[in-house]
């Protein structure tokens, strides 16, 4: 009876430890790939300001592709920004965070910089598969869409723990 129980509970702790790990994305390390963003606005709110300049509020929701393992073949984010428009109406800097959601679940999150041709971003954390995600890419304006969308292309260095 207690070799029973005894390879019972071997069996067990063995399942246990294979289900733990199978959650848990590896090491990973990326150099010069990259990927596209459709960005679709989903909240702007202007704020006029004394020299006819507009600071310009935007939230919007990208789907990322790429020819990349998981979890950065298929990415989701919700972004918050601000865009700086001239009194003449000409676009300036623009800058926000975005959340990142995985096709599983796992949740990163990154900063942006730039202008209407393109800009920065770099990980500031990650969680689940984007654990300890460290890194950035470079983007530039494809596509401007009517109302505010966009296409993106990316291109970066990143790795995660």
């Amino acid at each position: 009876m207690f070799k029973i129980i005894a390879k019972t509970a071997i069996s067990i702790v063995t399942a246990i430890a294979a289900l733990g790990t199978y959650g848990k994305a590896q090491a990973e390390a990326f150099k010069d790939k990259g990927g596209r963003v459709v960005f679709v606005p989903t909240s702007t709110e202007d704020a006029k300001q004394a020299d006819g300049s507009i600071v310009r509020k935007v939230t919007s929701t990208g789907i990322s592709v790429a020819d990349l393992p998981f979890p950065f073949d298929y990415m989701k984010s919700q972004c918050t920004g601000t865009l700086l428009v001239a009194a003449d109406g000409k676009p300036g800097r623009s800058r926000g965070i975005c959340e990142v959601l995985s096709s599983r679940g796992d949740r990163a999150a990154y900063t942006y910089v730039g202008d209407v041709s393109g800009g920065s971003a770099t990980w500031i954390e990650g969680a689940g598969a984007y654990a300890g995600i460290k890194g950035g890419t470079t983007y530039k304006l494809k596509v401007a869409m009517p109302g505010g969308g966009a296409v993106v292309e990316w291109t970066g260095t990143w790795q995660t723990d």
